[in-house]
Formats: C-alpha cells, sequence, structure tokens
C-alpha cells in the first residue's frame, strides 16, 4: 500500500509564484506611475498630445503586453502549423486497392 503524499504548500507552487511575481509587477508600475503624475507634451509625427507622464507610462506598459500577446499567439500558430506539417510528413499513407 502507498503512502499518502502530504499536499505542497501553497508558497511552493507556480501558481502563487506566478501571482506573486504580477503582484510585484504591479504594486511597482502603481508606484512608478503615482509618482508621474506632471502633465507634459508628447509630439509623434503630426500628433500632439498633453498628459501626464503616469498616462503615457500606463499606455506603453498596455501596448507592450499587447505586443506580447500578439507575438505568442504567431509563435504559437507557426508552431502549430510545423507540428501538422511533420505528423503529415510521417503519417503511413493508406493503401487503396
Amino acid at each position: 500500500m502507498t503512502t499518502p503524499t502530504p499536499p505542497t504548500p501553497l508558497w511552493r507552487t507556480r501558481r502563487f509564484r506566478i501571482a506573486a511575481l504580477a503582484g510585484t509587477v504591479v504594486l511597482l508600475a502603481l508606484i512608478i506611475i503615482l509618482q508621474n503624475l506632471e502633465r507634459w507634451d508628447i509630439q509623434f509625427l503630426f500628433w500632439n498630445v498633453r498628459t501626464s507622464i503616469a498616462a503615457t507610462i500606463f499606455a506603453s506598459m498596455l501596448a507592450g503586453a499587447g505586443l506580447e500577446v500578439l507575438l505568442r499567439l504567431v509563435l504559437r500558430r507557426r508552431k502549430r502549423k510545423r507540428e501538422s506539417a511533420r505528423l503529415a510528413e510521417h503519417k503511413p499513407e493508406e493503401k487503396t486497392d
């Protein structure tokens, strides 16, 4: 008879570590944003916007997160195509009589 394994402590789980890391990043982002409430002008090509530094930082963080999501989607799609092509190569052909 096998002995039951004791449950893994919460702080050792991967989910907890990811949540702790995400919480730390959010906390640091909030500190940076709240310390930069001054207003400034942003000029990009033909746009001219007056906004707070905090809004600019937040928008930059959102843009970076969005780019990461898009990149992951593209890479995942490429991986699936490669795997399906590889499986199609090694799939034995069916014999028809």
